[in-house]
């Protein structure tokens, strides 16, 4: 017995290994691709639509990435920089994305193209044939997301906005730095000052014994795409010793009328109107019921102001260590993710499945929801994106934590939770069997080779990652097909005939076409009279295989 025992958590233990290896030795293949590709995004021939003079780049800023494009006189044309690699920790559906951010010689965003994006093909799809998304980062207005490709859209505005300055201090159309003078008018103690390790170009401001008295910020570049009247203002906000409390607000420098802005200065009142506010109440202001008023005679000034407070209120927030549960944006497919596996738990461990009522409920529930209202399936695309790039555990915690019961139950309960109890596809291939008498009959030779083809495909999809080939990976399956309006044709084909396909022979896809069930069942611990079989041993050749590859 406990040699059994011991050859049970060896033999779990190894498929565990052979899956952290395959997500090492995918990482490694599609890193090594990107760095080749990040050499060739900026190269000055992509960039004459923008630039038609363009001859040549600057080298990068080493504080916000941008790259002057120079003319053939060396004159500075405009500035380009990529959301790379600071979007790359940014997950959107299945993988991060990398936009080119183009600027005129003021520093003014003039337009966001896609360059690279790993999520899945068609959500991208979706995302560049909206022509409003990337027009919309030329200013402030709340942010559109596309319909039908949330996770991704999401994870590509934040890449933008972050490279835009929600994570860096600089900027090319406010480039004057906080002075000591400037600080002294707001606190006359203040005698010097030292950049502060914890607000993206802050300072801290010390008195003449060295004491930390406050922390000195600015609102660009945050607010340097929020426009008042003509132009965008750069403010400087003095925050208290623990960078918690605004104490006071000074003007530095506006693009608006001069006019407009003298009237704001000197305007007292709304001046101190944000004095002994801490972040966390300035950031989420309702500037209606806390009855701020524009100053008169130059409201859309007055009012850039007081929302460029807010929203860099709101990213010093962002920005400051916070515990990890903080960190999670939590959804509502999420809690629908959650239902689906206390649902999924019910019929996998308990008697309840004995009832045929109760099993057509759970598996409309999965159909209606997981398939055509969430449409948040698991499936190759996804499952490598994460692989080779990291899981959106904060964006997307309930289908991040619907995938690890996928692919670790097998592994400790024997079942094949995903594919009885969750997956819509298999849920509706159940309804559909057995619904006409007859019935094709498959030999014991047919069942051995039909049920090889799985593991082959699976096989070919960790190739064709590792080589590089440009597979379609959501073509290979059916699973976007339930988001219908942007399914591509390769993937409605799969399903329909997966599907007529089951009338004739129960779950003929989940048995013989499906590679993501075939990753499970190489997972799956069966038992005592488990052991290590051909497929094991064929992972770890193609794991050694790929290995070898990325040397």
């Amino acid at each position: 017995m406990p040699f059994k025992n011991l050859r049970a958590h060896l033999i779990r233990l190894w498929r565990i290994g052979l899956l952290l290896a395959a997500v090492l030795v995918i990482r490694s293949a599609v890193q090594v691709r990107e760095k080749e590709e990040a050499a060739v995004a900026l190269m000055p021939e992509r960039l004459r639509d923008y630039f038609p003079k363009i001859q040549t780049l600057g080298s990068a800023n080493p504080s916000s990435g941008w790259r002057a494009a120079l003319g053939i006189d060396g004159e500075t044309l405009g500035y380009v920089c990529t959301t790379a690699p600071e979007s790359d920790k940014i997950i959107g559906y299945s993988g991060p994305s990398n936009c080119l951010l183009v600027f005129d010689v003021k520093g003014k965003l003039t337009s966001v193209r896609l360059l690279k994006s790993h999520d899945t093909a068609d959500h991208v799809a979706e995302v560049v044939a909206d022509r409003a998304f990337f027009t919309q980062f030329k200013d402030t207005k709340p942010l559109h997301i596309v319909t039908g490709a949330t996770l991704t859209s999401a994870a590509i505005a934040q890449g933008v906005l972050q490279k835009l300055g929600r994570a860096k201090g600089t900027s090319l159309r406010f480039p004057e730095e906080i002075t000591l003078a400037e600080v002294q008018r707001l606190e006359p103690l203040a005698a010097k000052l030292q950049p502060s390790p914890k607000h993206a170009g802050g300072q801290e401001v010390l008195d003449s014994s060295g004491k930390l008295i406050g922390i000195a910020v600015r609102t660009s570049p945050v607010t340097d795409t929020l426009v008042g009247y003509k132009g965008p203002t750069d403010t400087l906000m003095l925050l208290d010793a623990s960078g918690s409390v605004l104490k006071r607000i000074a003007l530095r420098k506006s693009y608006d009328s001069k006019r407009y802005v003298a009237y704001v200065t000197g305007d007292d009142y709304f001046q101190k109107l944000f004095n002994e506010m801490t972040l966390e109440q300035l950031a989420v202001i309702d500037f209606k019921a806390a009855k701020v008023e524009g100053v008169s005679g130059a409201t859309e000034t007055s009012w850039s102001v007081a929302e460029g407070l807010k929203l860099r209120a709101k990213s010093l927030l962002e920005s400051q260590p916070t515990g990890w549960l903080r960190l999670i944006h939590w959804r509502w497919q999420d809690t629908g993710h959650v239902m689906v596996l206390l649902s999924a738990f019910l019929m996998a461990f308990t008697r309840l499945r004995g009832h045929a009522w109760l099993r057509h409920l759970h598996h409309a529930l999965l159909i209606a929801y997981g398939g055509f209202i969430a449409g948040e399936m698991l499936s190759q695309g996804l499952l490598l994106g994460w692989a080779a790039h990291g899981t959106p555990w904060r964006s997307a915690p309930g289908l991040f934590l619907l995938t690890v019961v996928a692919l670790l139950g097998p592994v400790f309960t024997s079942k094949q939770l995903y594919c009885h109890h969750i997956c819509p596809h298999g849920a509706l291939q159940q309804l559909l069997a057995r619904r006409f008498k007859w019935q094709w009959r498959v030999t014991a030779a047919q069942e051995r080779w039909l049920t090889k083809i799985p593991f082959l495909l699976l096989s070919f999809v960790f190739v064709s990652v590792i080589v590089g080939w440009a597979v379609d990976l959501n073509s290979l399956e059916p699973f976007d097909a339930y988001l219908f309006r942007i399914a591509g044709s390769a993937s409605l084909t799969i399903a329909v005939i997966g599907l007529v396909t089951s009338l004739f022979q129960p779950l003929a896809y989940c048995k013989y076409g499906c590679p993501t069930g075939a990753l499970f069942k190489l997972l799956r611990y069966t038992g005592d009279a488990d052991r290590l079989g051909a497929r094991d041993w064929v992972a770890a050749g193609l794991l050694v295989a790929g290995l070898l590859w990325n040397l």
